[in-house]
């Protein structure tokens, strides 16, 4: 739609500050890759920067993605449960996604940064702030895109 948002990677992945996130479709898989921040959300109120929504013929998944800085990690909680909890654009897009064929969607989040998390660290900010990140994936400009494929 030529509205490219600074965070697009390409049409299956999202780029920020020397992060980056893909996730690789298969054939007979529908995926979007849908800018959040700046986009379906535009103003100032705690958002996360992306989201994948994935079809496949027996599996469905809502992807929130937050791009982080080493030294903000326990914000990326906040922004993640922020938009699942509070924003109504994205209980329609997961509304949307559950329209579809097949079981109900997942719903899931990843954080990609350039810093690091212990596991009692990142069980103890879950703990805090009631979601559960799948994974916090390390990620810097010169390293290789992390691809969410295997989490599927």
């Amino acid at each position: 739609m030529a509205n490219v948002q600074s965070c697009c990677l390409h049409e299956h992945g999202f780029s920020e500050q020397g992060k980056k996130v893909k996730l690789t479709p298969k054939t007979g898989e529908e995926l979007l890759a849908v800018v959040l921040d700046g986009c379906v959300f535009d103003d100032y109120l705690l958002k996360c920067d992306g989201l994948f929504l994935f079809a496949s013929p027996n599996r469905k998944a809502a992807i929130l993605i937050e791009l982080k800085g080493a030294g903000d990690i326990p914000h990326a909680f906040e922004q993640l449960v922020f938009v699942r909890t509070h924003r109504p654009q994205y209980k329609a897009l997961l509304s949307n996604l559950n329209q579809l064929p097949g079981p109900k969607a997942l719903e899931m989040a990843f954080i990609v940064s350039n810093g690091f998390l212990t596991k009692p660290q990142k069980e103890k900010l879950e703990n805090q702030h009631g979601i559960r990140v799948v994974a916090v994936l390390h990620c810097e400009a010169v390293s290789q895109v992390p691809d969410l494929r295997q989490y599927l």
